[in-house]
């Protein structure tokens, strides 16, 4: 999954969380798989690193204040280069209402916070696995993440 520069060879996710300790630790989790990772702290910084170097899977908070997560999101499915990218929303306590709010806003699959690392990864590379395959993402990385919790 090469970058505009076409030097790629890890898998780019980024994430876009307003705590800095959530995506430090969202940081240590992908790298230590082997993802690179890039950042952003709210809505304009998130369409700023994508259209810089547009990523291979986002992550997305959705109980971001201000603009919020669904926008965000949103914001980022109508940016060219995203097409096809698989999106997490990542929200919390589990609940329909956040499943609901995770599906307006165009994300895959839905995980909880606090993150379990281990699902999260898990999400992660069956939705890489999938875009590089050619197949849609599908609820059912959802419902799997879901049942791990």
């Amino acid at each position: 999954m090469p970058s505009k520069n076409g030097r790629r060879f890890r898998p780019l996710v980024l994430v876009v969380d307003e705590s800095k300790q959530t995506r430090l630790a969202l940081r240590f989790y992908l790298a230590h798989e082997g993802y690179d990772v890039a950042e952003a702290a709210g809505p304009h910084d998130a369409v700023e690193a994508a259209t810089a170097d547009a990523p291979d899977l986002v992550i997305v908070d959705l109980n971001m204040p201000g603009t919020g997560g669904v926008l965000t999101a949103q914001r980022l499915r109508a940016v060219a280069d995203l097409r096809g990218v698989p999106f997490v929303a990542c929200a919390g306590p589990e609940s329909q209402a956040y499943r609901d709010a995770a599906r307006a806003a165009g994300c895959d699959a839905y995980v909880t916070k606090p993150v379990n690392p281990r699902v999260l990864l898990m999400v992660v590379k069956s939705l890489l696995q999938r875009r590089t395959s050619g197949v849609l993402p599908s609820s059912d990385v959802t419902q799997l993440a879901s049942m791990m919790m």
